[in-house]
């Protein structure tokens, strides 16, 4: 009987230690109640049984790991979640009423955001990633609780979109250059853009085409030179065909040149960045809209589809320095768009006669300036930092584009200025949480665009935002 006993320990032994091995999830009690059943072993030796393949299993076991393929040096996840409440109200400037200012459009909203990215590191400074964002919209990931569905608490509108798809090449004294990173794909663009949620490119904007940057340290003095360079899609043409339509994709190039001396002084960013560059898009100086080969009869005033007449010179600079123990910067960015005044030609036409704007007519500053002016307190990187950041910002009609401004100040849209202010706090190194309001009003109040939606702005917006965020 112990012989017989012994065996049958033996085997049950090494078949529980085999799926321990496999997957200890897979339970043991089943076998070793039969055991009891059957007289081979009584129920003390089952409860030392169980106990010693616990002991066996956290003792020989490694914890699982996931299998990559050999070309794989390195994969990493990260992300982050985002709950937000917020409150706008942004009075629509229609152009032919007197201001409405006692005109309420307000509402609460209820929001949240997940972006979830993968990377993955290959041999020889090769990189790839992708991420999913929630909402399909170019300046906001954001999507609403609660929204239309076909039922409540429905999925109806939590679908995760491709947001970022690119293979990335970066690598350090690469051809004399200290520093070097090409991307091709869908991915964050790279340029310096001080500024609430960036002042001139929205940071949720992925940006599709090429981006590269090649940095030298210490090339004039102290100082660091960094070039930028990117070739973006706008619209592809791929969907026209026949007489109307044309092969030639629309283009966006932005060029960027940033000087830098900037050293840490206790951890704290000290110094200056200047970074002068210009944006502009492939017909920056004709009359053509998208998909057209020559000048579509309601194409004027429409800001957004109009890759027209746009070639914007920005110099963003910030000045950072430490006052009180904490990081303490100033920064601002300038810019004029040379062909601001055929800009605005065409947004404060009618749907079919373009309006030739004069200082007679109107147009004193030729409606071609943007600028913004803040000041940033405190960092808001680890557990206990806080952060306060105030900021002005003010852009004319013809100055710049709405496809990449910021999308909660003015709307996104431009003919506005007006103030932002932000508070945040790290709770953790993981948990943040921010409050930010923004303000703005029109600039030309007497003389509106017509009709173009995007281009002439909001009579006034306000927009507040409390956020609590995770990263990982």
């Amino acid at each position: 009987m112990a012989t017989t006993r012994f065996k049958w320990l033996a085997l049950l032994g090494s078949a529980l230690l085999g799926a321990a091995s496999a997957a200890f999830a897979q339970d043991s009690g089943p076998l070793i109640d039969l055991l009891v059943k059957k007289g081979i072993v009584n129920d003390q030796e089952a409860e030392t049984l169980r106990a010693e393949l616990v002991k066996d299993f956290a003792a020989n076991t490694s914890a699982g790991k996931l299998e990559l393929s050999s070309r794989v040096q390195r994969f990493t996840l990260s992300g982050d979640v985002r709950v937000r409440y917020q409150y706008d109200n942004e009075v629509s400037n229609t152009g032919t009423a007197a201001s409405q200012t006692n005109v309420n459009a307000d509402r609460s909203r209820y929001r949240y955001r997940f972006r979830l990215a993968s990377t993955v590191l290959f041999a020889q400074n090769w990189t790839t990633g992708i991420r999913l964002e929630t909402a399909n919209g170019a300046t906001s990931t954001n999507a609403d609780f609660a929204a239309s569905g076909s039922t409540n608490f429905a999925k109806t509108n939590d679908t995760p979109y491709v947001g970022q798809v690119y293979i990335q090449y970066a690598t350090a004294n690469f051809m004399g250059a200290d520093r070097v990173d090409f991307r091709i794909g869908k991915h964050a663009h790279p340029f310096f853009t001080p500024g609430v949620n960036g002042f001139w490119i929205d940071s949720d904007i992925n940006v599709e085409g090429l981006s590269e940057e090649i940095g030298f340290n210490n090339l004039f003095g102290n100082w660091n030179f960094t070039a930028r360079g990117g070739q973006y899609l706008l619209s592809s043409n791929a969907g026209l065909s026949g007489s109307t339509g044309r092969n030639q994709p629309d283009m966006m190039f932005v060029v960027q040149t940033e000087f830098s001396n900037i050293k840490l002084v206790e951890s704290i960013p000290c110094g200056w960045r200047i970074a002068p560059g210009f944006i502009a898009f492939s017909d920056a100086s004709k009359d053509a809209v998208s998909g057209t080969p020559a000048v579509a009869a309601n194409g004027y005033a429409n800001d957004s589809t109009n890759y027209t007449n746009l070639f914007t010179v920005l110099v963003p600079v910030e000045y950072g320095t430490k006052a009180f123990g904490q990081p303490l910067a100033f920064y601002g960015t300038y810019g004029l768009n040379l062909n601001g005044s055929s800009r605005a030609d065409s947004l404060y036409s009618n749907s079919t006669v373009e309006k030739q704007l004069t200082t007679a007519s109107g147009d004193p500053s030729g409606y071609n300036q943007m600028f913004n002016l803040g000041v940033r307190f405190g960092a808001s990187k680890v557990k206990g930092d806080t952060q306060f950041t105030a900021e002005y910002r003010y852009v004319e009609p013809g100055a710049y584009t709405s496809l990449l401004l910021d999308s909660d100040f003015n709307g996104g849209r431009l003919n506005g200025r007006g103030f932002i202010f932000s508070a945040s706090r790290n709770f953790t190194d993981a948990i943040n949480g921010t409050v930010t309001y923004f303000h703005s009003e029109n600039i030309d109040g007497d003389g509106r665009p017509s009709s173009a939606t995007t281009g002439q702005g909001f009579d006034r917006a306000d927009v507040l935002q409390v956020d609590l965020s995770a990263k990982f």
